[in-house]
Formats: C-alpha cells, sequence, structure tokens
C-alpha cells in the first residue's frame, strides 16, 4: 500500500510533478482559507524515506545554488518555476519526518503580516497561530488537502 501521494520520489520528472501538484494544491488552500490569491515565496517538498532526500538533493544540485536550510536544504532556482499564476524562486527540501505526512508546504507572501493576521485569525478554522521565541506564523491547514502553507512575521 501507498502511504504518500507522491513519495518515494525517483526522478526529476516526479519531482516536477510533485511540485506542480504542490503549486495547485497551495493556490487552492489559499483561495479556500481566506478568498484571495496569495504570492507563493517559498515551497518546500517533504521527503518520506532518507534515500529519497539523498536523490532529491541531488536533482535539486542541478537547479541552482543549493545550501542548508531548517530541517534539509534549500536552492534558489536558476530558472523559477512559473505556474498557476505563480513564480517560485526558492525550493527546499525538508529531511524525513513521521509528523509530516504531507506532499509540502510553503510560505505566502503579504504586504502587511499583522493586519492580515488580524483580518485573518479569529474568524477562520483553517489558520491557526504558531510562536517561536523570535517570530511567530500562520499555518494553513485543512483536511480536504495534503498540504500545508505559512504566512510568516517579519
Amino acid at each position: 500500500m501507498k502511504l504518500y501521494r507522491f513519495s518515494p520520489i525517483a526522478t526529476e520528472a516526479e519531482l516536477k510533478e510533485a511540485i506542480s501538484y504542490l503549486i495547485e494544491q497551495e493556490v487552492r488552500l489559499a483561495t479556500k482559507t481566506v478568498g484571495d490569491f496569495l504570492p507563493i515565496t517559498y515551497l518546500t517538498i517533504f521527503a518520506h524515506y532518507d534515500d529519497e532526500y539523498d536523490r532529491l538533493v541531488k536533482i535539486m544540485q542541478s537547479w541552482g545554488e543549493v545550501s542548508k536550510a531548517n530541517n534539509g536544504v534549500k536552492a534558489k532556482l536558476c530558472s523559477a518555476i512559473q505556474e498557476q499564476g505563480q513564480d517560485v524562486k526558492e525550493l527546499r527540501i525538508r529531511k524525513p519526518d513521521p509528523y509530516r505526512m504531507q506532499v509540502g508546504c510553503c510560505d505566502f507572501g503579504v504586504n502587511d503580516y499583522y493586519a492580515f493576521k488580524e483580518d485573518h485569525l479569529a474568524k477562520n478554522p483553517h489558520l491557526r497561530l504558531i510562536k517561536r521565541p523570535d517570530y511567530e506564523m500562520l499555518e494553513f491547514f485543512d483536511p480536504d488537502f495534503d498540504v500545508l502553507a505559512y504566512v510568516v512575521s517579519p
């Protein structure tokens, strides 16, 4: 039985398919949650197996400059991924985490985090506030979606 929609991703073509799906779902999640299009500033694919993570890092090395990131690696892409009205310039591969069953996540950009929070958090059951020592973020989640999204404070 296959537990994950795309994992284990084995080829560049499969990674591109997962990215296309992720972008499409993120656009749908934003529209359903806040009723608006939000630009993706950062896209993350969740690896679910150690060997899958290693393969994805190798693939991503041909796409841009790779560096370490929180729980994985990121790349500033040589060529932006343009789909669904999005212009994704940064991609991250997250190391396997048993609590991350989703395909991936993204960060959405908003003009004013605090105004966005004020307008949407209290009245939306699919947003939750996550506080960290140096920042906070709003998490978009919905049981009908196998993706997550975030709006991060400045």
